[in-house]
């Protein structure tokens, strides 16, 4: 056998040393942590809602009802079925045929929509609503969205204007 020389020996223990010593400096944290959440500078329209009209309601107050709505139309712009959540078996009944037939008929009635109803969906905002019809409920006319380009055509699963009501911790869409 040969030994091998002790100088060789010298130069091989730095290299296997110095990447062991490297992941020591890795700062130790086995957490991964996320940036805060931000609202997209896209969807401004949130925050900066047109001031309340005598019939309108505050930005603040209707935020978490039209975020329901918001959630609903880009879901159905996404083809996300879990949006049948935001929606009340009276309102799956008129826009779907039965009061819990969202599920079932969401390809469908999403595949009744043109190609640029689609695509408006994908920019829709919800930026104001007025109160009523009943007590503790808002509603946004369909012509009251803001969309970034031309509008969606109402039929199907849009509706002519949209009742919100909130349901235990939840905002709903009934008819």
């Amino acid at each position: 056998m040969h030994a091998r020389p002790p100088r060789a020996a010298a130069l091989l223990v730095p290299l296997f040393v110095l990447p062991l010593l490297g992941l020591g400096a890795c700062g130790g944290q086995d957490e991964v942590t996320m940036p805060p959440l931000t609202p997209e500078p896209g969807d401004s329209q949130f925050l900066d809602a047109p001031e309340p009209t005598a019939s309108a309601a505050s930005a603040k107050e209707t935020l978490p009802a039209r975020l329901a709505l918001f959630k609903y139309l880009r879901g159905l712009a996404a083809g996300n079925a879990k949006v049948c959540a935001y929606l009340t078996p009276a309102y799956q009944r008129e826009a779907f045929g039965g009061p819990a037939a969202c599920r079932t008929g969401f390809a469908a009635a999403r595949a009744k929509l043109r190609p640029q109803d689609i695509a408006a969906l994908r920019g829709v905002t919800v930026p104001a609503c007025e109160p009523g019809p009943g007590d503790g409920e808002y509603t946004v006319r369909f012509e009251d969205l803001a969309w970034k380009g031309e509008p969606a055509r109402p039929g199907g699963p849009l509706a002519a204007s949209f009742t919100l009501r909130k349901t235990g911790a939840y905002w709903q869409i009934t008819v």
